[in-house]
């Protein structure tokens, strides 16, 4: 069977505007001063899949997806901001910025499975992801909007491209209460960056490259047990790779009391977990308890460092080790006929290791002490079935403290409501987001180093509106992806 599911993502506008709030005691800087910015946001996605599935026999297919995604956000900024110094003067300062980021990227996957003899099965394939990415800066800057000129020392061209491509096998056979599952995933990575300040080329700057190979292996155990009961034991091995924003060079000096930059030369890390798990099943409730240790190497964290002119510095580096010990439990209901709820409870002990890092053109190394806490983070999604073919979804989150390099980040939470109405035979959907409804999702962390101590809030966006119209069409199989349940919002990162 052959089918093609092209879906389009139309116009997505967002406008946002952010007031920071400074307070000083450092030798020749100002003593008070505030921030104000406004963001406007225009972005327009498409997205087109083939699928074919070829069915050898009842026990035997083979799945093959083509997706290509295609992402422009235009971005404009306005940055106004105003200082008052100790002798009773004053500065202001005038920014305005433009970002024109283009994305595109392939996914292509390729799935074998086969059953043979007593409850044996194998599962093989392929998966590419293929990405490229631009995202030219240009901005003018000026005590005020009349004076503002180009500013040569704000304009950067940042050029990102990976690809990822990996071969899996997996074996697992069942034999009575028993069921055993093993697996590896090779993985061959390839990426470039380039970072092109003004008045440089592609010809005259060469490319940050890396390629590597990777392994993955996993195993299962299971074991059933009367009564609907199950336990489970299972290992993997996993990988987070850096974020292109993180890669990036360029000295973003926007706020010119926190200069961030990226690291072309970070890293993965990578992390191994052992998890015991504990499952029982009703007819309309589940509860899964789980017991787990994950240690991560080369973890990725945010180091802040005062520079020769007492200017805070902020980039990422691989320079911690970590280690996690405890428990989750995942309770799923299925309550009243219309109303589905999954709740989360995460409660564990986290350490990290110290470390020592010499950033480039750093007078001394940044260090680090290593600490360990007890942490925990909560989470309740709630899907409702209302009339008229509409559907609600409720999710919140809670934080506790954290342990990070140089510090720990403060308790935070946040709740995001939407509501989906299915058209046309559920090929048209209207998604109406809310996040963040009571203006709580932010991070503070808390840091300190060799002659500072800092206290930093980040929004993401504050209270936020949106209005999504997606259509698929050309799906022979109906509604075979939308019967699945697939969350309304996507979780924030910070």
């Amino acid at each position: 069977m052959v089918f093609s599911q092209p879906s389009f993502g139309l116009l997505d506008f967002e406008k946002e505007d952010d007031r920071m709030d400074y307070s000083s005691n450092v030798p020749g800087s100002f003593v008070r001063s505030f921030r104000l910015s406004e963001n406007e946001n225009n972005m327009k996605m498409g997205n087109v899949e083939f699928n074919y599935r070829r069915d050898f026999s009842e026990k035997s297919n083979l799945d093959l997806t083509v997706s290509h995604h295609a992402m422009d956000r235009e971005e404009e900024s306005l940055f106004t901001q105003q200082s008052e110094f100790a002798d009773g003067s004053e500065s202001s300062s005038y920014q305005f910025q433009h970002q024109d980021n283009k994305s595109r990227s392939w996914e292509i996957q390729l799935d074998y499975v086969t059953e043979f003899g007593q409850q044996n099965k194998v599962e093989a394939g392929y998966k590419g992801d293929l990405s490229r990415t631009e995202s030219p800066v240009e901005t003018v800057s000026g005590p005020t909007e009349e004076s503002a000129v180009f500013d040569e020392d704000l304009y950067n061209f940042f050029r990102y491209n990976q690809d990822v491509h990996a071969l899996y096998a997996t074996y697992s056979k069942r034999i009575n209460q028993f069921g055993f599952q093993t697996g590896l995933r090779g993985e061959y990575t390839r990426m470039d960056t380039k970072s092109l300040a003004y008045g440089e080329t592609e010809d005259n700057v060469a490319p940050y490259e890396d390629d590597y190979l990777s392994l993955y292996p996993s195993a299962f155990i299971s074991y059933t047990l009367p009564g609907n009961n199950e336990l489970q034991l299972n290992y993997t091995r996993r990988v987070s790779r850096p974020r292109r924003g993180q890669l990036n060079p360029f000295m973003n000096v926007m706020d010119s009391t926190n200069i961030t930059y990226g690291n072309p030369y970070l890293t993965p890390q990578y992390s191994n977990a052992l998890e015991l798990n504990y499952i029982k099943s009703w007819d309309n409730h589940m509860l899964s308890t789980s017991l787990y240790y994950r240690n991560t190497a080369d973890v990725i964290q945010r180091i802040n460092y005062l520079n020769a002119d007492n200017i805070m510095m902020s980039t990422h580096a691989n320079v911690a080790k970590t280690q996690s010990a405890g428990v989750e439990f995942i309770v799923k209901n299925s309550l009243f006929g219309f109303l589905d709820l999954t709740s989360t409870l995460n409660l564990y002990y986290n350490s990290i290791s110290g470390f020592s890092y010499l950033p480039a053109g750093a007078q001394e190394p940044v260090t680090g002490e290593a600490d360990d806490d007890f942490s925990w983070n909560g989470r309740i999604v709630a899907n409702a079935a209302l009339p008229y073919d509409i559907t609600m979804q409720v999710t919140g989150n809670y934080n506790s403290r954290q342990i990070i390099s140089q510090g720990y980040t403060k308790p935070n939470g946040s709740v995001d409501i939407g509501f989906r109405k299915s058209f046309l035979n559920r090929a048209l959907h209207l998604t109406l987001n809310g996040r963040d409804i009571f203006e709580t999702r932010r991070r503070v962390t808390v840091t300190s180093g060799a002659g500072f101590h800092q206290e930093n809030m980040f929004r993401v966006s504050g209270r936020t509106i949106g209005l999504t119209l997606t259509y698929s069409f050309g799906n022979m199989n109906g509604d075979r992806n939308n019967d699945r349940q697939q969350p309304m919002m996507d979780d924030e990162e910070f």
